[in-house]
């Protein structure tokens, strides 16, 4: 067994010799603008009361504090603003690739996929203008390891060793091939390049001491689209690598109930699965975790001229997990019935709310149209897991709304027609059709005309549909033999 070892002076806590100053709740907002004191003493009531505080809303603190103090005091600061005390500081240390620290740490190691593998990745074909391209490049390693006495912490899948190394889902060269404000992550205060400034919490109260834990703790868990990528795909890699039977499996609390559900489906009645509340940390004597089977950076600043090529994955063995997990739950619980109204359920419009981001300016007329050809509107995240997954495996055509539950559309049945309705900003589209065609799908996108571009994230961006070209679509790729 490999023991740990503290790697060099770059890990290390920030010098007791230079210790960071106490600073009281009241100090904690000098030299901020009015607007910048009125925010923090919202986030200030929020963290008193002891609700959990948006993970932007920090990542916004983190910024006007070391924009208006040197680096240390700045944290000196956000902790007293938080009230954290003492037993939470800051760890510098050196960003070192997951799989370089498993080698040297970890108890076991599982490698589901080797990486360095040079993929290509397809867009769909497209219907209108739009920005989609191929997507290849060398894919990452992904592996499965435990860790003898390590800590997960909520919502984020960085983990810290017992030497108190933080270990991070990064590979080497991944770090700066996107632009990205690692302080999102809630373990990380400050990143340099290669070197991090994590936050260090030793509190006795926010810990939960346990033998062996399964990790799925994330920063998007909370969105349906990020956790059926990254999370609940973990979830399948590992149950099919490890035997899992009562390893308690820990989840993020406060989350949508379906993706709890989505982990239940799969386990055991009693199986342990804990929610793990936000601040809380999780030391465990063994504790199972998997990397992203893609780089999956947090947080972009910005998703305008992107690298898309940074975010390769090797679908082949996804979709191969996918289709067999799926095909398992279908044994399991059957294809139900299609809701009163809805005929057989076999042809689906998956809708966003007007008020999203990524909206259908002319959502009534585009629903209109889908109705005349038999498509039902519904909007999946009302429904339970179950009855999503079923909903999907009934359908044999779907017109969907690019968005989270587009990563539902996995569980259809092979030989299902997806049709995709976006805007000209599809750089990844590559991403959701490469691994739906793997499945087995026939995975077509329909590109309207924007209607108002957001300058920062151009995938937030709302978008008009050409009404006669949705229903040339719809009787022609659409109503094709499957």
């Amino acid at each position: 067994m490999n023991q740990p070892t503290d790697s060099a002076a770059a890990n290390r806590a920030v010098p007791a010799a230079d210790p960071i100053p106490e600073i009281s709740a009241a100090e904690a907002e000098t030299n901020l603008s009015a607007p910048e004191r009125a925010f923090l003493d919202k986030l200030r009531l929020t963290a008193r009361e002891g609700r959990p505080v948006p993970l932007l809303h920090l990542l916004q603190v983190k910024r006007a504090l070391k924009a208006a103090y040197p680096l240390e005091e700045a944290f000196a600061r956000y902790r007293a603003l938080l009230e954290l005390g003492p037993n939470v500081t800051l760890r510098r240390q050196r960003v070192e690739s997951f799989s370089a620290l498993s080698r040297r740490h970890a108890e076991t190691v599982h490698v589901l996929h080797e990486g360095g593998e040079h993929v290509v990745l397809n867009p769909s074909p497209i219907l209108g203008a739009s920005a989609a391209r191929v997507i290849e490049g060398p894919t990452r390693r992904v592996e499965v390891a435990a860790f003898r006495n390590a800590a997960a912490f909520a919502r984020t899948s960085t983990i810290r060793l017992r030497n108190g190394t933080f270990i991070f889902d990064v590979q080497d060269g991944e770090l700066d091939r996107m632009p990205v404000d690692s302080a999102f992550d809630p373990a990380v205060f400050h990143r340099d390049g290669e070197t991090v400034f994590a936050l260090d919490d030793r509190r006795r109260m926010n810990a939960l001491t346990i033998p062996e834990a399964i990790s799925l703790l994330g920063i998007d868990t909370v969105s349906f689209g990020h956790w059926m990528a990254e999370e609940f795909l973990k979830f399948l890699s590992i149950r099919s690598t490890v035997g899992i039977a009562g390893i308690p499996v820990l989840i993020d609390a406060n989350m949508p109930r379906q993706h709890k559900q989505s982990i239940a489906a799969f386990l055991p009645a009693n199986h342990p699965l804990i929610e793990v509340p936000r601040n809380m940390r999780v030391e465990a004597g063994r504790l199972w975790v998997a990397t992203n089977w893609f780089y999956s950076p947090k947080i972009l600043t910005t998703d305008v001229g992107i690298d898309a090529n940074a975010l390769v994955m090797p679908t082949k063995p996804i979709a191969d997990i996918l289709r067999a997990a799926f095909d398992e739950l279908e044994a399991k619980v059957g294809l139900g019935t299609a809701a009163e109204g809805s005929g057989e359920g076999r042809r689906l419009f998956i809708a966003r709310d007007a008020e999203r981001h990524r909206a259908i300016t002319n959502h009534e007329a585009t629903a209109a149209t889908l109705a005349r050809h038999g498509y039902v509107e519904t909007r999946p995240e009302a429904l339970s897991f179950i009855e999503q997954f079923q909903l999907y495996r009934r359908a044999d055509r779907i017109v969907a709304q690019t968005g989270s539950a587009t990563n539902g559309v996995a569980m259809c049945r092979p030989g299902t027609r997806v049709c995709l309705l976006s805007h000209p900003a599809m750089p990844l589209q590559a991403l959701w059709a490469q691994p739906l065609a793997d499945i087995g799908l026939h995975v077509v996108a329909l590109v309207g005309d924007f209607a108002a571009v957001d300058k920062v994230y151009e995938d937030k961006s709302t978008y008009r549909i050409d009404g006669t070209a949705l229903d040339q679509l719809l009787t022609s790729e659409l109503e094709m033999p499957a």
